[in-house]
């Protein structure tokens, strides 16, 4: 599966930790704009591939090309840490947001390399917290003076605001309740359809990449079992294992019904 102009390429991305294989072979590749929806069980590798590319774990492969430029950073998997102009989205927004700094300064943060002036970061950090749904009031309160649902959207704001190529999105929705889950997965999708920016995101959310991703990804054990985008991956799952996965979330009412989809 190759896009016409991909925005990342990786190819057979191994992670070995001592005796133990966490990763074996994996290969992907995406188009600006795209949503990948990487599934699996916990403890699957699902977390490892994010930090594997991002230099955080020790890893190799045969190709890792990236950026609109398709740059080759193959070379670079030893030593780097971090791909340029990437942004990661946690599970756990107030682990990510520092406790005694205000939502609007950490949000700011993310404009460091920007030449802009006091006002110039304020408007646009307003603007991006608009864009979050979160009102002019927030910009000054600290994490824990908000809810976890409205914590997870500055988060997103903050990554948001830096125009990166790329978001990693870790469990984005699993500490959130259901109705909160889908403002935000609803705004993740309104903003990336605004900017064209590409996601890559871990999730046990069946029903989540049933609505928003372009391509699927599952996991086990380190392997790669199932790769098809969206529309085959429900309809014709390469694997059995993704069978009982889709077959799971739909008895637990996670998938749209027929008729809803209309």
């Amino acid at each position: 599966m190759r896009p016409a102009d991909p925005i990342l390429v990786l190819d057979g991305l191994s992670v070995r930790v001592g005796q133990a294989t966490l990763l074996q072979d994996v290969s992907l590749s995406l188009a600006k704009g795209e949503v990948l929806c990487i599934i699996g069980e916990s403890g699957a590798g699902k977390s490892t591939i994010l930090k594997a590319m991002q230099g955080l774990m020790p890893a190799t492969c045969s190709r890792f090309c990236f950026g609109p430029a398709g740059i080759d950073v193959t070379g670079q998997m030893p030593n780097r840490i971090g791909l340029p102009r990437t942004r990661w989205v946690m599970q756990d927004p107030l682990a990510a947001l520092n406790p005694r700094q205000s939502l609007g300064s950490s949000i700011a943060e993310s404009l460091h390399r920007h030449r802009l002036s006091a006002e110039e970061r304020k408007d646009a950090t307003l603007n991006a917290l608009a864009q979050a749904e979160l009102g002019p009031e927030f910009y000054d309160r600290l994490p824990a003076q908000v809810s976890l649902g409205q914590a997870q959207r500055a988060c997103l704001a903050r990554a948001m605001i830096a125009q990166p190529d790329l978001i990693f999105f870790d469990e984005p929705l699993s500490a959130l309740d259901a109705l909160v889950q889908k403002k935000i997965a609803y705004r993740m999708d309104l903003l990336r359809n605004a900017t064209q920016m590409t996601y890559i995101v871990v999730t046990h959310d069946i029903g989540f990449a049933e609505s928003y991703a372009d391509q699927v990804l599952v996991l086990k054990d380190g392997r790669v079992v199932t790769y098809q985008g969206r529309v085959p991956f429900f309809a014709a799952p390469q694997s059995h294992y993704a069978s009982e996965l889709i077959a799971a979330a739909d008895a637990l009412g996670a998938l749209r019904r027929p008729e809803a989809a209309e």
